[in-house]
């Protein structure tokens, strides 16, 4: 644009001093610095011009000095920066549609708008995830492309599936190329899942926890499951496997039940009464009330004398059960028949009415054993 306004004012200048040849006669009388220069307007305005031709054209020749002889080379053989644009449209053109060479020359003339290696990154864009080369494959290759083609071949959508190993190998080689990544990670975890890969599993889900690459509310119960699968992996870690998962999800049934039984298995039977207790205090968990009834069994009766005082009404149908089953164990029959007769009558209990027909087959009196079974087949869970 600078170029053609230049042009353009010389070319006024010289139609105007054609037009007008007086101007151009007139003399011209300069006087600076103890110096006079006398001269024609015209031969003045000419020599001015060729001025500024002379010291354009040697900042010019100094820039390509300092710029190389490849960059001088490459701006002779490659034409103007529009032309070159025209070559890069031509070529992603014919690489989308993937016609003749999919743009190979035309890259090729293009590479002062790109870099070298964009044209094997468009072409890995554009090329399905079946049948992308695998990482053994693409050596030498720049990171970039590496990366991309492991985020299409990993594609949860990608149809067909492409086995398992191999977006294994994929989601490594992004992993390698640039550790870290939060994508590569979200779906290397999920490899590792359904792997079966619970170890690595469990580190890539912490990592994103951790980092807040995805929201705790996704990430915890997949890490809780992978915790639980640990447990069965590597049994001499299972305690602290299961206290990680307590500690994300302290009111999961099976978490709380698997944990308090390593802590008794452990020798730490207090802690567990401990959780197993608490928990019954907040929620109503048959699960957890047996749990604790057999850690209880052993002391029956110091058990049931802190939960004999408590009202009825202040307690939950679990630990109205406990209480009762306490009672029975304690061998005070009578009031365990009552307050379990009581729970069975007031909320249709259904661990109530099968404990009541227990109890009851266990004293030979089969028919209100088996009136009592019917009931608690019928009834729903407390």
């Amino acid at each position: 644009m600078r170029l053609v306004l230049t042009l353009l004012v010389v070319l006024a200048i010289s139609i105007a001093l054609i037009v007008f040849p007086d101007i151009a006669d007139q003399a011209l009388r300069v006087e600076a610095f103890g110096w006079v220069f006398e001269t024609r307007q015209g031969a003045f305005i000419v020599a001015f011009l060729l001025l500024l031709f002379v010291l354009w054209l040697m900042r010019s020749l100094i820039a390509a000095l300092f710029a190389g002889p490849g960059m001088a080379w490459r701006s002779l053989r490659m034409g103007s920066r529009k032309r070159r644009e025209k070559n890069l449209k031509e070529a992603l053109a014919q690489c989308l549609d993937q016609r003749g060479d999919s743009g190979l020359k035309a890259f090729k003339r293009s590479r002062g708008v790109l870099p070298d290696w964009s044209d094997e990154l468009l072409r890995t864009m554009v090329t399905p995830a079946h049948r992308l080369p695998t990482p053994a494959e693409q050596q030498n290759l720049e990171p970039l492309s590496t990366v991309l083609a492991a985020r299409i071949a990993t594609d949860p959508h990608a149809e067909p599936k492409l086995d398992l190993d191999v977006r294994k190998a994929h989601l490594d080689a992004w992993l390698a190329a640039h550790p870290g990544a939060p994508l590569a990670v979200s779906r290397r975890s999920d490899l590792a899942e359904e792997d079966g890969e619970w170890l690595y599993c469990t580190e890539l889900l912490e990592a994103e926890l951790k980092h807040g690459q995805r929201p705790a509310t996704q990430v915890h119960p997949r890490l809780v499951h992978a915790y639980l699968k640990l447990t069965k992996q590597e049994p001499k870690n299972a305690t602290l496997f299961l206290r990680k998962a307590y500690q994300l999800q302290p009111e999961n049934e099976e978490v709380l039940l698997a944990y308090g039984r390593s802590l008794v298995a452990g020798d730490d039977a207090k802690t567990a009464q401990r959780l197993w207790s608490g928990h019954l205090e907040r929620i109503s968990s048959d699960a957890i009330a047996a749990a604790l009834l057999e850690l209880l069994r052993g002391d029956a009766m110091h058990a049931y004398r802190k939960l004999e005082n408590k009202k009825a009404s202040a307690m939950n149908h679990a630990q109205r059960w406990l209480r009762a089953e306490l009672a029975h164990a304690a061998h005070l029959d009578g009031l365990a028949f009552e307050q379990m007769q009581a729970l069975a009558d007031e909320t249709g209990s259904k661990s109530a009415w099968q404990s009541l027909g227990v109890w009851y087959q266990a004293a030979k009196k089969y028919e209100q054993a088996a009136t009592c079974l019917r009931a608690a087949c019928e009834a729903k869970a407390s």
